[in-house]
Protein backbone atom coordinates (compact mmCIF):
# COMPACT_ATOMS: atom_id res chain seq x y z
CA UNK A 1 0.00 0.00 0.00
CA UNK A 2 1.15 3.34 -0.61
CA UNK A 3 2.36 5.13 2.47
CA UNK A 4 1.22 8.82 3.03
CA UNK A 5 4.58 10.01 2.56
CA UNK A 6 4.62 8.93 -0.91
CA UNK A 7 1.30 9.89 -1.62
CA UNK A 8 2.40 13.53 -1.00
CA UNK A 9 5.36 13.18 -3.02
CA UNK A 10 3.66 12.16 -6.16
CA UNK A 11 1.11 15.08 -5.12
CA UNK A 12 4.05 17.64 -5.20
CA UNK A 13 5.40 15.75 -8.42
CA UNK A 14 1.84 16.46 -10.64
CA UNK A 15 1.49 20.05 -8.67
CA UNK A 16 5.07 20.63 -10.50
CA UNK A 17 4.51 19.43 -13.21
CA UNK A 18 1.32 21.24 -13.81
CA UNK A 19 3.40 24.47 -13.09
CA UNK A 20 6.03 23.72 -15.54
CA UNK A 21 3.30 23.30 -18.16
CA UNK A 22 1.44 26.38 -17.22
CA UNK A 23 4.40 28.40 -17.52
CA UNK A 24 5.36 26.83 -20.84
CA UNK A 25 1.67 27.50 -22.33
CA UNK A 26 2.40 31.40 -21.54
CA UNK A 27 5.48 31.81 -22.61
CA UNK A 28 4.63 29.88 -25.53
CA UNK A 29 1.94 32.51 -26.40
CA UNK A 30 4.20 35.20 -25.01
CA UNK A 31 6.99 34.74 -27.61
CA UNK A 32 5.14 33.76 -30.69
CA UNK A 33 5.37 30.29 -30.62
CA UNK A 34 9.43 30.38 -28.85
CA UNK A 35 10.17 32.37 -31.85
CA UNK A 36 10.98 36.00 -30.05
CA UNK A 37 11.73 36.78 -26.53
CA UNK A 38 11.33 40.82 -26.18
CA UNK A 39 8.11 42.54 -26.40
CA UNK A 40 9.39 44.59 -29.53
CA UNK A 41 10.48 41.76 -31.13
CA UNK A 42 6.99 40.28 -30.47
CA UNK A 43 5.90 43.51 -31.77
CA UNK A 44 8.01 43.08 -35.24
CA UNK A 45 6.75 39.59 -35.77
CA UNK A 46 3.23 40.04 -35.23
CA UNK A 47 3.44 43.49 -37.55
CA UNK A 48 4.91 40.53 -40.27
CA UNK A 49 2.52 38.57 -40.17
CA UNK A 50 0.09 40.80 -40.13
CA UNK A 51 0.63 44.07 -41.82
CA UNK A 52 -0.98 46.54 -40.90
CA UNK A 53 -3.13 49.87 -41.50
CA UNK A 54 -2.00 53.56 -40.58
CA UNK A 55 -4.14 55.98 -39.13
CA UNK A 56 -5.32 59.02 -40.86
CA UNK A 57 -2.50 62.01 -40.67
CA UNK A 58 -2.30 65.16 -42.55
CA UNK A 59 0.74 66.06 -43.67
CA UNK A 60 2.79 68.30 -45.61
CA UNK A 61 6.11 68.06 -47.86
CA UNK A 62 9.09 70.07 -48.38
CA UNK A 63 9.03 73.10 -50.58
CA UNK A 64 9.56 71.52 -54.21
CA UNK A 65 8.34 67.87 -53.64
CA UNK A 66 4.95 66.63 -54.59
CA UNK A 67 2.44 67.81 -52.25
CA UNK A 68 0.01 65.05 -50.53
CA UNK A 69 -2.96 65.89 -48.43
CA UNK A 70 -2.64 63.07 -46.12
CA UNK A 71 0.05 60.18 -45.06
CA UNK A 72 -2.22 58.14 -46.96
CA UNK A 73 -1.88 58.92 -50.34
CA UNK A 74 1.91 60.04 -49.74
CA UNK A 75 2.51 55.94 -49.14
CA UNK A 76 0.35 54.89 -51.50
CA UNK A 77 1.00 57.59 -54.46
CA UNK A 78 2.46 54.92 -56.52
CA UNK A 79 3.20 51.16 -56.33
CA UNK A 80 6.58 51.48 -55.17
CA UNK A 81 7.14 49.81 -52.25
CA UNK A 82 8.38 52.75 -48.98
CA UNK A 83 11.26 52.79 -46.34
CA UNK A 84 9.69 55.18 -43.78
CA UNK A 85 12.26 56.68 -40.85
CA UNK A 86 11.22 59.41 -38.60
CA UNK A 87 13.53 62.33 -38.05
CA UNK A 88 13.68 66.06 -37.26
CA UNK A 89 16.08 68.69 -38.97
CA UNK A 90 17.52 69.59 -35.97
CA UNK A 91 18.91 66.12 -35.08
CA UNK A 92 22.48 65.52 -34.78
CA UNK A 93 23.13 62.24 -33.70
CA UNK A 94 20.47 59.02 -34.23
CA UNK A 95 19.37 61.00 -37.79
CA UNK A 96 22.61 61.31 -38.91
CA UNK A 97 23.14 57.35 -38.54
CA UNK A 98 19.87 57.26 -41.02
CA UNK A 99 20.87 60.14 -43.49
CA UNK A 100 24.01 57.93 -44.13
CA UNK A 101 22.02 54.39 -44.74
CA UNK A 102 19.61 56.15 -46.57
CA UNK A 103 22.03 58.11 -48.81
CA UNK A 104 23.92 54.59 -49.34
CA UNK A 105 19.96 53.46 -50.24
CA UNK A 106 19.13 56.34 -52.49
CA UNK A 107 22.97 55.79 -54.10
CA UNK A 108 21.94 51.49 -54.87
CA UNK A 109 18.81 52.03 -56.01
CA UNK A 110 19.65 54.72 -58.53
CA UNK A 111 23.04 53.01 -59.96
CA UNK A 112 20.86 49.55 -60.11
CA UNK A 113 18.23 51.36 -61.96
CA UNK A 114 15.23 50.05 -59.32
CA UNK A 115 13.96 53.14 -57.75
CA UNK A 116 11.09 52.51 -59.81
CA UNK A 117 10.32 49.65 -57.16
CA UNK A 118 11.63 51.39 -53.63
CA UNK A 119 11.20 54.44 -52.53
CA UNK A 120 12.74 56.62 -49.26
CA UNK A 121 10.47 58.72 -46.78
CA UNK A 122 11.28 60.72 -44.12
CA UNK A 123 8.73 62.16 -41.73
CA UNK A 124 9.50 64.81 -39.18
CA UNK A 125 8.08 64.24 -35.80
CA UNK A 126 8.81 67.79 -35.13
CA UNK A 127 6.39 70.75 -34.95
CA UNK A 128 8.59 73.33 -35.71
CA UNK A 129 9.69 71.44 -38.88
CA UNK A 130 8.43 73.96 -41.86
CA UNK A 131 8.29 72.82 -45.90
CA UNK A 132 11.35 75.24 -46.24
CA UNK A 133 13.19 73.55 -43.64
CA UNK A 134 12.99 70.29 -44.77
CA UNK A 135 13.55 71.22 -48.06
CA UNK A 136 17.19 72.73 -46.69
CA UNK A 137 17.80 69.67 -44.85
CA UNK A 138 16.50 67.38 -47.64
CA UNK A 139 19.24 69.30 -49.91
CA UNK A 140 22.33 68.41 -47.13
CA UNK A 141 21.13 65.17 -47.84
CA UNK A 142 21.64 65.37 -51.29
CA UNK A 143 17.73 63.66 -52.05
CA UNK A 144 16.58 63.24 -54.98
CA UNK A 145 12.88 64.43 -55.16
CA UNK A 146 11.79 60.86 -56.93
CA UNK A 147 13.22 58.56 -54.50
CA UNK A 148 13.36 60.13 -51.08
CA UNK A 149 10.77 62.12 -49.80
CA UNK A 150 10.28 64.22 -46.65
CA UNK A 151 6.52 65.27 -45.16
CA UNK A 152 6.05 66.75 -41.66
CA UNK A 153 2.74 66.41 -39.51
CA UNK A 154 1.00 69.80 -38.38
CA UNK A 155 -1.85 68.20 -36.40
CA UNK A 156 -0.48 67.12 -32.48
CA UNK A 157 -3.19 64.44 -31.91
CA UNK A 158 -2.68 62.67 -35.27
CA UNK A 159 1.01 63.20 -34.87
CA UNK A 160 0.75 61.05 -32.03
CA UNK A 161 -1.13 58.19 -33.56
CA UNK A 162 1.38 58.13 -36.23
CA UNK A 163 4.42 57.05 -33.75
CA UNK A 164 2.15 55.12 -31.78
CA UNK A 165 1.26 53.30 -34.87
CA UNK A 166 5.29 53.05 -35.76
CA UNK A 167 6.16 52.20 -32.54
CA UNK A 168 8.31 55.25 -31.95
CA UNK A 169 8.83 57.21 -28.62
CA UNK A 170 10.03 60.90 -28.45
CA UNK A 171 11.07 62.22 -25.53
CA UNK A 172 12.20 66.04 -25.22
CA UNK A 173 15.92 66.82 -24.71
CA UNK A 174 17.53 69.46 -23.57
CA UNK A 175 18.72 72.40 -26.27
CA UNK A 176 15.20 71.91 -28.02
CA UNK A 177 16.12 68.62 -29.06
CA UNK A 178 14.88 65.24 -28.74
CA UNK A 179 15.16 61.44 -27.59
CA UNK A 180 14.22 58.98 -29.77
CA UNK A 181 14.09 55.29 -31.26
CA UNK A 182 14.77 54.50 -35.08
CA UNK A 183 14.55 51.69 -37.37
CA UNK A 184 13.45 51.11 -40.94
CA UNK A 185 9.98 50.90 -41.47
CA UNK A 186 8.84 48.54 -44.54
CA UNK A 187 5.73 49.71 -46.27
CA UNK A 188 3.95 47.58 -48.81
CA UNK A 189 2.10 48.15 -52.17
CA UNK A 190 -1.35 48.89 -49.40
CA UNK A 191 0.20 51.37 -47.82
CA UNK A 192 0.41 48.81 -44.70
CA UNK A 193 2.98 48.75 -42.06
CA UNK A 194 4.84 45.24 -43.32
CA UNK A 195 8.10 44.95 -41.82
CA UNK A 196 10.44 46.96 -39.06
CA UNK A 197 13.82 46.57 -39.19
CA UNK A 198 16.69 47.96 -37.32
CA UNK A 199 18.51 50.90 -38.06
CA UNK A 200 21.89 49.23 -37.74
CA UNK A 201 20.65 46.96 -40.68
CA UNK A 202 20.27 49.34 -44.08
CA UNK A 203 21.56 46.55 -46.75
CA UNK A 204 18.92 43.96 -44.59
CA UNK A 205 15.91 46.58 -45.00
CA UNK A 206 16.73 47.62 -48.65
CA UNK A 207 16.77 43.78 -49.46
CA UNK A 208 13.38 43.02 -47.70
CA UNK A 209 12.21 45.97 -49.52
CA UNK A 210 12.86 44.96 -52.89
CA UNK A 211 11.62 41.25 -52.51
CA UNK A 212 8.52 43.00 -51.09
CA UNK A 213 8.31 44.73 -54.86
CA UNK A 214 9.58 42.18 -56.61
CA UNK A 215 12.64 43.39 -57.62
CA UNK A 216 15.78 41.84 -57.10
CA UNK A 217 17.79 42.17 -53.72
Amino acid sequence: MTSWKNLSKYRTAAALLLLTAAGTAALYTGTSGFRVISTEAGRRLDIADHPRALPVAQVVAATGQPQPATLQQALRSDARVAIVTFIYTQCNAMCSVLGSELQQMQDSLRQRGLHDKVRLISISFDPRDTPQLLASYAGKQKAQPGTWQFLAMPDAAQRQQVLDAFGIVVLPAPLGEFEHNAAFHLIDQQGRLARIIDFTDGKGALDTALAMAGGAP
